[in-house]
């Protein structure tokens, strides 16, 4: 599809930019390997019932070809102490991406990043055209929960965190 609005690309990409979001690792065992795709547009709580949680991912990515046909999909938000592993995970050098990346696999070949502060065991729910992406929905099996562990947070094209302590309500 043309861009009908003929906004320039960097420039909206930039603006995105300027909106905070985790960072996930969607990874599965497939063929007997194991694949990821880093993900800062993963969001939580698309729905309740049933439990459904969704992405963003490039239609001319070559790991999601491989990713979309597996059972189950291992999603991992990131913490603090990850942005090295995250770079790494989204490397272009897929041999190297788990490299010392110690990990989780479960019955299903969903992989999950250990020490993370949230994990989801999904499945792949829908998957729609979304212009240069699709969006991927997740149907949620399982999850764990480290309450006292900061999320990983991408910001301007970079990784920061959120600072304990500081939450205010804003009116």
């Amino acid at each position: 599809m043309k861009n009908p609005v003929g906004l320039d690309p960097t420039v909206v990409r930039e603006a995105f930019g300027h909106y905070p979001s985790g960072v996930a690792a969607i990874a599965a065992v497939e063929a007997g390997k194991p694949h990821v795709i880093v993900a800062s547009s993963f969001s939580v709580g698309v729905s309740l019932d049933p439990p459904l949680a969704a992405f963003f991912v490039q239609r001319t990515s070559s790991t999601w070809s491989i990713l979309s046909a597996a059972p189950r999909l291992g999603v991992s938000i990131l913490s603090v102490e990850h942005g090295a592993i995250c770079r790494q995970l989204a490397s272009h050098d897929k041999e190297a991406r788990f490299r010392n990346v110690q990990t989780e696999r479960t019955d299903e070949g969903a992989l999950h990043i250990l020490g993370v502060p949230i994990w989801f065991d999904c499945s792949i729910f829908a998957v729609h055209p979304a212009g240069d992406h699709y969006a991927v929905q997740l149907l949620i099996h399982d999850l764990h929960l480290k309450k006292e562990t900061s999320p990983l947070v991408f910001h301007r094209s970079q990784f920061t965190r959120l600072v304990n302590g500081a939450q205010r309500v804003c009116a």
